[in-house]
């Protein structure tokens, strides 16, 4: 006999949730992505004020039926506005400025629940609700330090890289999307 397992779950974070995100991702940044820096992680010390309720944002998790019961496997965030100017080139900036720019944010999926769809299914919807929501274009960026973060946004649908920042601290890659690969995904 077999056990049906329920498909991974996609659906924007409630403020029940916040707890077990806050988790998630103080526990990604400190494992794997060089720590916390306030300058770079403020959203994460306020999930409530940055993401719920606030126009143009919007955090995602994805939830896997575990051996103990629903697990948190990842996250994904929108947020308006492209990279803040002071850690980019200047070129990079003014290629947002006056823009109604989306960032996609915070995709993160734990080790143990990757290579399994959860971090694609998480980016597609984060970047979906960006364009419904009227942002075009949509960027973001990625810490190539990362095992296959890489990979990831290099397959992704409509991604192309913008930037490669690399050797900067955070082993930076930007890149955007192009809104018609995502209609056809």
């Amino acid at each position: 006999m077999t056990l049906a397992v329920a498909p991974p779950l996609v659906r924007a974070a409630q403020r029940e949730d916040l707890p077990a995100v806050a988790r998630h991702m103080r526990g990604m940044l400190e494992r794997e992505l060089g720590g916390y820096d306030p300058r770079l992680h403020a959203d994460v010390d306020d999930l409530a004020g940055t993401y719920l309720g606030a126009a143009g944002t919007r955090l995602f998790m994805c939830v896997v039926e575990g051996p103990d019961g629903p697990a948190l496997a990842g996250t994904a965030s929108v947020r308006a506005g492209g990279p803040k100017p002071q850690f980019v080139p200047s070129w990079l900036a003014r290629r947002y400025a006056g823009r109604r720019v989306g960032q996609i944010c915070r995709v993160w999926v734990d080790p143990g629940h990757r290579r399994l769809g959860a971090g694609r299914m998480l980016a597609l919807e984060a970047a979906r609700w960006a364009l419904a929501d009227g942002y075009d274009p949509l960027c973001l960026h990625t810490n190539a330090s990362v095992p296959g973060a890489l990979a990831f946004w290099s397959t992704f649908p409509g991604a192309t890289l913008v930037h490669d920042a690399r050797p900067d601290p955070w082993s930076t890659v930007h890149f955007e999307i192009d809104p018609a690969a995502l209609t056809v995904t």
